[in-house]
């Protein structure tokens, strides 16, 4: 038997990379024209996160609910699960996340850092397939495909103020999945690979850069004693 250092990531690869991409392909398929609609939806959110008041806001927390629950039905659950064992356990942690925003909907502000990452994820994430050499066929949107989405609600998390117990809860998911896909995309050498955790690293440095000026992730000091 080889030793386990001759072992390369890809050698544990359940299935081929035009298997992945079929699956993509398939959802897009069976949600046309749907991409439209949730492109204007997430440029849309991208708004509200830029300039919009808490209401609206909230309501956006909860759109990212329901689309983190799409993803995990149409995608993990209906798709995924076919080629990967792991893949429903996926799917339960990405419904778990959905819960995550419903439960932040009444605690956000403003945050034009989170308003770019996200259109970013949903016009750019797109056109990123194109590079890579896939067709048109077979982008990833926002809303359906679980990268542009995990990619995207990094903006809408920005939005929540960091207090570390709830803010780590916040993130784990998302960053969790970041790590899994790109440690997949290397398996599958795809010229992508580092997107999902560049994208992550990048979250974590804009939530620390904007934390510094929120005023609910400060610890308040202790009054001076007479």
């Amino acid at each position: 038997m080889s030793e386990w250092w001759t072992y390369r990531l890809s050698d544990f690869l359940l299935f081929a990379p035009r298997t992945y991409w079929r699956q993509i392909e398939l959802l897009n398929l069976a949600a046309w024209p749907a991409q439209w609609l949730l492109a204007g939806l997430g440029v849309g959110l991208a708004a509200v996160l830029a300039a919009g008041g808490p209401r609206l806001r909230g309501i956006a927390m909860l759109v990212a609910a329901v689309l983190w629950g799409c993803v995990a039905w149409a995608f993990l659950w209906q798709r995924y699960a076919g080629i990967h064992w792991l893949a429903p356990w996926f799917a339960f942690a990405f419904a778990l996340q959905g819960l995550v925003f419903l439960g932040a909907a009444r605690r956000t502000r403003q945050s034009h850092p989170g308003a770019a990452l996200l259109t970013l994820a949903v016009l750019a994430y797109p056109a990123a397939g194109l590079l890579a050499g896939r067709p048109w066929s077979q982008a990833e949107v926002f809303g359906l495909a679980p990268d542009p989405t995990v990619i995207g609600s990094f903006g809408l998390l920005l939005a929540l103020p960091r207090r570390p117990m709830a803010w780590w809860a916040a993130w784990a998911v998302p960053l969790g999945w970041c790590a899994v896909s790109g440690a997949t995309l290397w398996a599958m050498e795809d010229p992508l690979a580092a997107l999902p955790p560049c994208a992550a690293f990048a979250a974590l440095l804009l939530a620390r850069l904007s934390s510094r000026t929120d005023p609910a992730s400060t610890t308040p000091s202790r009054a001076a004693r007479p």
